[in-house]
């Protein structure tokens, strides 16, 4: 079982390395950048962005050590010890176990039980830590961006930085309320955390890189290809956009559409910026709202804002956290 004493010892002669995942405007990167200013050694942190657009999965890293000369590599990390998932939806779309090792540490913001978690990911020899930060950072930030709350839950299990150290960073980085109330979201991740501890720690001396590969052979051509992408291009011969980008997958909030109250205005329709309202030609000719697309819907909730007659609303995809583990399996399996 890990204890600061045990971690301070791994730190003289070894890095501990973390990977965060992310949706981009999450704030996966700004947690890469505190865990450095937190940490009382040495540590480097840099990020991996794919398609820069708000929503797309992002990586960020970061390496600690109280060894200055082993935190000198600008590689991502191919062999974490902690990965924290800000959004519990890439645990569908992204390997996020990829490369810890037996015993490393997975701390997910989802309301699942550990062992479900387990079971998502097809790893059963790893520690997991859930937290149910999306409805911490709407309780007290008013918007969910959970990175500073997912810290939270990383203190809990790493002790690799304490919350002192932790709330110095986050004044410096941030100012007044700010600060304050992310501060009070870090106090309440880390009584709520739920811990399920396999007894088993990790390997602090494994630090791989994975074999370099090159592109696979026979990926389709653009023959093959969905010309739609993401966008609609003409509603009567592409009536959704791309099959293979769930973006409805986002958003923390499912978005309603009242049939009875809605006139029409299509004012929802033009600010959608992924053409998330479903619209049908009529008896007259005419296009009519029809629904909202959850599939490509990522809940940016600009439809419910400019509704003039309250026809939107809005319901919070994730229901209670779950953190009682069976009695059976108590204790790890």
């Amino acid at each position: 079982m890990l204890t600061p004493e045990k971690i301070k010892e791994v730190l003289k002669d070894n890095t501990i390395n973390l990977r965060f995942h992310a949706r981009g405007g999450q704030g996966g990167v700004t947690a890469s950048n505190l865990c450095v200013e937190a940490f009382y050694g040495y540590g480097i942190c840099q990020p991996r962005f794919g398609a820069e657009r708000m929503g797309s999965p992002t990586e960020s890293y970061v390496r600690l050590s109280a060894n200055a000369n082993l935190i000198r590599s600008n590689e991502q990390v191919y062999s974490p010890h902690f990965v924290s998932v800000l959004d519990p939806s890439l645990l569908g779309e992204i390997d996020v176990t990829a490369g810890l090792p037996k015993g490393g540490w997975l701390i997910v913001n989802t309301t699942l039980d550990q062992i479900s978690i387990q079971e998502t990911v097809k790893r059963k020899d790893i520690n997991v830590a859930t937290i149910d930060a999306t409805r911490i950072a709407l309780d007290v930030l008013g918007r969910n961006i959970t990175n500073t709350i997912i810290l939270g839950a990383l203190i809990r299990v790493s002790y690799i930085f304490t919350l002192d150290e932790l709330a110095d960073a986050i004044m410096r980085r941030f100012v007044g309320q700010i600060a304050g109330k992310n501060i009070e979201a870090i106090k309440q991740a880390i009584e709520e955390t739920c811990v399920y501890d396999i007894g088993v720690d990790p390997d602090f001396t494994i630090d791989n890189k994975v074999r370099w590969q090159q592109v696979d052979l026979d990926l389709p051509g653009y023959k093959e290809l969905d010309l739609a992408g993401v966008w609609y291009c003409d509603e009567e011969v592409i009536p959704v956009g791309s099959d293979q980008v769930n973006t409805g997958s986002w958003g923390e909030w499912d978005v309603i559409w009242d049939e009875e109250k809605c006139t029409d205005c299509a004012q929802c329709w033009y600010i959608c910026p992924d053409f998330a309202i479903v619209r049908k030609k009529g008896d007259d000719g005419l296009w009519h709202m029809a629904g909202i697309d959850s599939f490509h819907c990522k809940s940016c909730l600009n439809c419910l804002e400019i509704c003039p007659v309250d026809a939107i609303d809005k319901r919070l995809k994730q229901g209670p956290a779950a953190c009682a583990v069976p009695e059976d399996q108590e204790g790890g399996n």
